[in-house]
């Protein structure tokens, strides 16, 4: 009486189990039907919170060593950076130097090539991004000269429309201690259209 009692829910239990194999596997075909798939690398995280200053910027530069502050004597680039959203949140950069010395024909005209480079940035908005490379004649409002630069943004990024902090390193072989820059979005790149170049953090 017993066995065949065990006997029948064995049965039933098998039986049972099948049907719900089947069920299952169909179910979980249509699940991913409905969803898709993934894989073991997707990570699941927040969106950063680092405002994206993808697109042009007028870059200003006031040398710490020119004491008058004019803005006669700033280096001007046209900055085209892309904020890189990921795991690491990069800034990658292109840095186009801009006519600024009073022998130019037109100024604040470009002058390629461009100073590229990539930066991590911090989740406080803040990055450090090399500046390097040669510094064309036109684009040295004080000689006019060619010059080496070997500089660095010390930067931080206010708002979607601004950048701003300090710049370290040197430029023909001077110091460049107490530089600062700014860094103001632009829409339109023409020389004319450029506005008034701004070279310090807002107060």
């Amino acid at each position: 009486m017993v066995k065949r009692l065990s006997t029948g829910l064995s049965t039933a239990a098998l039986a049972f189990g099948l049907v719900a194999c089947v069920d299952a596997g169909k179910s979980f075909n249509d699940f991913g039907d409905r969803v898709g798939t993934t894989d073991a690398n997707t990570v699941d995280r927040p969106p950063s919170s680092i405002h994206n200053i993808t697109g042009s910027f007028l870059l200003s530069v006031h040398a710490g060593f020119e004491t008058s502050n004019d803005p006669a004597y700033y280096v001007q680039l046209l900055a085209n950076w892309t904020l890189v959203d990921g795991d690491t949140v990069t800034l990658d950069g292109s840095f186009v130097p801009l006519c600024v010395n009073t022998a130019c024909t037109e100024m604040r005209a470009q002058i390629p090539p461009a100073l590229t480079n990539v930066a991590p940035v911090a989740v406080d908005g803040t990055f450090a991004q090399a500046l390097s490379g040669t510094l064309p004649g036109g684009a040295n409002p004080l000689s006019g000269t060619q010059q080496p630069l070997m500089g660095t943004l010390q930067g931080i990024i206010l708002d979607e429309n601004t950048a701003c902090g300090t710049v370290t390193g040197t430029v023909a072989g001077i110091d460049l201690t107490g530089s600062t820059f700014g860094a103001i979005r632009v829409t339109d790149t023409a020389p004319a259209s450029l506005p008034p170049p701004v070279a310090n953090c807002p107060n």
